[in-house]
């Protein structure tokens, strides 16, 4: 079953805007050495970004549609950047002294939070409509 074109446009355009901020930190955490961290060479850090940006579209082409798999998908892709965001980074930006790049990287993770956080919330609520209609 589609859900409402309005429920689906917010979900679509706030999932746009995960990605926005999504990929330019995917690029900070290669610069400040993330993928070393967990004992990743250079190439599979690369092939896992390849990876998660063909999940990334996976996701939106069907999120796009209205299908439901789509807003699932968003739903999923939301929580695990937030939580991700959160878990990894929220700590270290809590330490003395500048976190990588200063302001613009904490603004991506801010952003990557609470872009993540309100699309999985609007996601959620367009899948809680859909059996309404």
């Amino acid at each position: 079953m589609k859900t409402s074109s309005r429920a689906v446009l917010w979900t679509t355009l706030l999932y746009l805007v995960l990605g926005t901020i999504a990929i330019p930190h995917l690029i900070d955490d290669f610069l400040f050495g993330i993928p070393e961290e967990f004992g990743m060479s250079n190439q599979t850090a690369q092939i896992l970004a390849g990876l998660f940006t063909l999940v990334y579209m996976a996701i939106l082409i069907p999120l796009a549609s209205g299908r439901k798999p789509g807003l699932y998908g968003a739903l999923v892709m939301g929580i695990f950047l937030a939580l991700a965001g959160i878990l990894k980074h929220i700590p270290l930006m809590l330490l003395p002294g500048p976190y990588w790049s200063g302001a613009f990287s904490e603004v991506l993770i801010i952003g990557l939070i609470f872009s993540g956080l309100a699309c999985s919330f609007v996601a959620f609520l367009a899948l809680r409509g859909t059996g309404r209609q």
